[in-house]
């Protein structure tokens, strides 16, 4: 378990980068395999992935178990120098299992229950399925505690998924417990947490309270909801940490993952620290439109980095394809390896294709991957094969190192995420502005990134909180001290407005962030469509009208005001204002950050916070990342363009991929071109 401490800085652990695919020989003959291992050798990899959805095959009837054709193919790939990344089949309960068990599959908010014959079936809170889910991880680990080629683990496959919710009645009793001991068993605190005297929604007991259903009749109270979202999070991580136990007590050197990032999950929390590494699948073609792919892949990269430091990508999407009801478009040729090296700018310490062969069975036949359906090689294997080399050669220079970052979005944050949505009233998430914001600062080529208001925010100049309604009033102090050492903050409209009940303040918005925005909202609502919107003036230019939200405010002595409202009863009042304190400044914006108010603002934000922009080209399709490991820095420098090529300055250092010294100056980026530098020292 990684003992450093949580950081969107933390580099992992990792002694090798690890560098492979999904594997599922069950799927195909041996004939069909032949030379599967002799193929990925010669793609560079170290690594694949097997067994999670493979627990008929290990357990086809209940307690007899069968390794010995998985015990075949990792021998075979081990001789050629491939190790195994084995995982908990748990996503995929074999039928006899369902079977047995009809109680433990899933139930939605509309009493309507899972069937077996897709995945994600089973509810983890089921005490049968949670006993047979040990079991096979008991028996898996036994079986190959002292196989070399066994490295690691992953748990299950992509928790939440399909969907987090459940209203099964072994969830109902686990979520009754879970409220006892979250609030001391005393029903009266949950009372008061919740507001249950609205609506007359007291509870004489914790066996009492029912899981909260949207719209049955009525949205749910917010604190109720709140406390299921977090509810669902310990129940996972209870179904997880089952199987890490396990794991951990059978061998102590292997590490663990979990794959994927879903909603309704505490990955900063309990299920994170579990882990040595967070898995991320990441699938950059799901964003249609190529002209915002580079900016949206940068943002879902980073919004994992937020999560727990540099993270392992154990499915980076290799072709196009889907499954009903979608088909994403694929990458074309050369953009398989620019992704993957956005992926490793971003933070990726290890990188797995999905998937090596596309299957020609199931829901997934046109989830395509590495070989063809026909077992044929053909461009994705030598782009894949082509990234396999150069990765030996990066492999020294990324380990240990960390992405670097001059301004951030604040994410992460699962009573945010999951309070904010229990009182979406119409509106867009704030995680919507998250991105906004942070996409306009990585189109400009500033080095953004995510963090968490709990994070280290030393080497930030620019902090952005979108609508975080949901707020802990722990988080000031350490926001206060960093904007006096010389932080630019900027807040949006709404922020720390409810509390962590999901309860609406007492205090004057901003409450807690008061004192430190100088300023406090006398008035605020849904702004208004049509001839009666909104605009705003700042830094000498006009807009019409502001999305979705408005606030009315007023400053404290010594507050500058950098735009105001240009519309009937709020005209002339301060829309953006500017407060200075010890070496740094707090703007407040008071109405959310879309992106045409961020062309008027983030401007006046980035004057403030002496920010500067790591690319020198205002060419959007360009992106430098920076990567720092001691005082060495290396530069990752992509052009996601299909079909030009651009001019960029670069500094003095040497081209690790092309094994050659640079000298500062322009040069010239191909379509879908990527330079790996180190910088010269004295920089």
């Amino acid at each position: 378990m990684d003992t450093h401490p949580l950081s969107h800085k933390r580099p992992s652990k990792l002694d090798r980068f690890w560098f492979g695919a999904p594997y599922y020989p069950e799927h195909w003959t041996a004939e069909e395999r032949r030379n599967d291992a002799q193929w990925m050798q010669e793609a560079g990899f170290n690594l694949v992935r097997m067994a999670e959805f493979a627990w008929d095959r290990m357990e086809p009837t209940e307690g007899v178990f069968e390794f010995g054709f998985f015990d075949e193919v990792i021998a075979e790939l081990g001789a050629q120098g491939i190790q195994t990344l084995l995982c908990t089949p748990t996503a995929t309960p074999p039928r006899w299992l369902t079977r047995k068990h009809p109680d433990m599959l899933r139930v939605d908010a509309n009493g309507k229950r899972m069937e077996h014959g897709s995945r994600q079936h089973a509810c983890y809170t089921h005490p049968a399925f949670r006993e047979h889910s040990r079991r096979i991880t008991r028996a898996m680990a036994k079986h190959y505690r002292d196989n070399p080629n066994v490295v690691g683990w992953q748990t299950d496959n992509e928790f939440h998924c399909l969907f987090s919710e459940t209203y099964t009645a072994s969830a109902e009793r686990m979520f009754q417990a879970f409220l006892a001991k979250h609030y001391r068993f005393d029903i009266q605190s949950l009372n008061q947490a919740w507001g249950t005297a609205f609506w007359s929604q007291s509870y004489l007991g914790f066996e009492d309270i029912p899981l909260p259903k949207p719209n049955h009749p009525w949205p749910p109270n917010p604190g109720h909801w709140l406390d299921y979202k977090r509810f669902l999070s310990h129940a996972i991580t209870c179904f997880q940490r089952e199987q890490i136990n396990i794991l951990r007590a059978t061998n102590p050197k292997w590490w663990i993952l979990h794959n994927g990032i879903f909603g309704d999950i505490d990955y900063r929390g309990a299920f994170g620290e579990d882990l040595d590494i967070l898995g991320y699948d990441y699938y950059p073609m799901f964003e249609v439109d190529p002209r915002t792919r580079k900016d949206s892949g940068a943002f879902n990269l980073d919004r994992a980095r937020a999560l727990c430091g540099n993270f392992f990508i154990p499915e980076h999407q290799t072709s196009g394809g889907g499954q009903n009801p979608f088909y994403t478009p694929g990458p074309e040729p050369g953009e398989t390896r620019l992704i993957s090296y956005q992926s490793i700018a971003h933070g990726a310490d290890s990188l797995m294709y999905f998937r090596w062969r596309s299957c020609r069975v199931g829901a997934e036949q046109y989830w395509n991957g590495i070989i063809g359906h026909d077992n044929v090689r053909r461009r994705h294997y030598r782009e894949i094969q082509q990234t396999g080399q150069e990765m030996r050669k990066l492999e020294p220079e990324l380990l240990g190192s960390h992405v670097h970052i001059d301004c951030a979005v604040a994410s992460g944050d699962l009573d945010v995420s999951a309070g904010g949505e229990a009182m979406r009233l119409g509106m867009r998430p704030e995680s919507h502005y998250a991105e906004q914001a942070h996409q306009w600062l990585h189109r400009h080529g500033y080095q953004v990134g995510c963090v968490h208001p709990q994070d280290d925010l030393s080497d930030l100049k620019l902090y952005i909180i979108p609508h975080w309604t949901v707020f802990d009033p722990q988080w000031t102090p350490a926001l206060k001290t960093w904007v006096e050492a010389g932080g630019t903050l900027v807040v949006g409209a709404r922020t720390a407005t409810r509390d962590l009940n999901n309860r609406v303040i007492s205090e004057t918005p901003p409450g807690c962030l008061r004192e430190l925005c100088g300023v406090k909202v006398v008035e605020s609502g849904r702004a208004p469509a049509g001839g009666r919107s909104f605009g705003i003036e700042a830094n000498g230019e006009e807009l019409e009208t502001v999305e979705d939200y408005y606030e009315k405010i007023e400053v404290d002595k010594g507050v500058e005001v950098l735009g105001t409202w240009t519309d009937r009863f709020l005209a002339g009042s301060p829309f953006m204002t500017l407060r200075t304190t010890g070496k740094g400044h707090v703007i407040y914006i008071a109405g959310h950050l879309s992106g045409s108010v961020l062309n008027l603002c983030l401007p006046s934000a980035l004057d403030a916070s002496h920010c500067k922009p790591l690319r020198s080209t205002d060419n959007e399709w360009v992106e430098i990342v920076e990567r720092r490991k001691r005082d060495a820095r290396l530069w990752f420098v992509l052009n996601h363009h299909a079909q030009q090529s651009f001019s960029v300055k670069l500094p003095a250092g040497v081209d690790l991929l092309a094994g050659t010294c640079i000298q500062e100056g322009e040069q010239d980026l191909e379509p879908f071109g990527v330079r790996v530098l180190r910088l010269a020292s004295d920089r």
